[in-house]
Order: C-alpha cells, then structure tokens, then sequence
C-alpha cells in the first residue's frame, strides 16, 4: 500500500503489517483516573459571597473538613471577623482546594463502577507520614482512601495518587484497584 502526501511516497511493506489476532485483555484489574483542575477556576467560584463554606462542605469529608480548619485556622478566623464583605480568599486556600477537587475528581474516575458511582465525600486525601531510609527525613505522601458505605456493604480501600502543582493549574492521577 502506497501513501502520497506532497511529494513524499510512502510505501508500507506487507511483512510490517499487524497479525490480525485479538487482542489480549489488560492483565491486572486497576483502573486510572486522571484530573486538571484551572486554579483560577476555583479562584473564581471562591470569589462569589459566601462561597467558600458551601464549597467545602460540598467536597470534603468530615476529617478533611477538620484538616481544612486546622490548618488554615487563623485566615478563617480573620476573615470571619468581617460583618459584611470579607477579603478574597488567599491563594493558599484556593491552591488547597484545588488540589483537593483535583485528586477527588480523579479518585471518582478511578473508582470501580466509575465517577457516577461515589460521591466528593466518599472519597478522602489522606497524607501518610512515613520515615525516609533507615528512619531518616519524612515524607508526607498522600493517597486516596475510599471511605466504606454507611450500609457497610464493604470497606475502604486505598488507592494510590499522584499530584502535582504547576503555575496556575493541579493535575492529579489515581490508580485503584477495580
């Protein structure tokens, strides 16, 4: 089979041809679940008056939501003492969130039965401290746990997941056990 395009000719050799086989089924049952999360995006909707607790309350579990006052504790604090309009929320926060978002939205892809199956609350960042080679430095590595349903018709699992910051956005990976 020839192939002209301008004034090149490519020539495509029979013996290069695939074997018309079927293909083999991927081996392992993991499913991956990828997300990029535009930060001013979040930034954005943050914006909007009284946006920010609805925002978490929306996406964050019960430890994450305590996670997320703990550790911005004195900026919600500082910004709780305006009566009418508050400042924007700080870049920090918004980066937070974002990845948080991120890696959710990833986790719910990589979820067995799909992102429609679970929901923002079902699924946790959870940041393990784990001591370096032979105890020394740590390394805060964060996963994905997915909470067990309140009928307890299974347990959590934990997943693994990869995020990373870049200028103005978050992408976030998950691979999960299907």
């Amino acid at each position: 089979m020839s192939l002209t395009f301008k004034h090149f000719t490519f020539t495509t050799s029979p013996h290069l041809t695939p074997p018309k086989m079927k293909p083999l089924p991927f081996p392992f049952p993991f499913n991956i679940g990828t997300d990029v999360v535009h930060i001013p995006r979040i930034g954005r909707l943050l914006a909007q008056p009284n946006y920010l607790p609805r925002f978490t309350r929306r996406i964050l579990c019960d430890s994450e939501q305590t996670d997320f006052k703990t550790r911005f504790s004195e900026t919600l604090q500082a910004r709780a003492a305006y009566h009418q309009q508050p400042p924007p929320v700080p870049a920090d926060i918004t980066r937070w969130l974002a990845g948080r978002f991120a890696a959710k939205e990833a986790a719910r892809k990589a979820a067995p039965e799909g992102a429609a199956s679970i929901g923002w609350k079902d699924v946790m960042v959870r940041v393990q401290e784990d001591g370096g080679a032979f105890g020394v430095g740590v390394s805060r590595r964060p996963e994905i746990v997915y909470l067990p349903p309140a009928d307890g018709s299974h347990e959590g699992r934990v997943a693994r997941l990869s995020i990373s910051h870049d200028g103005d956005y978050v992408v976030a990976t998950v691979l999960a056990a299907g």
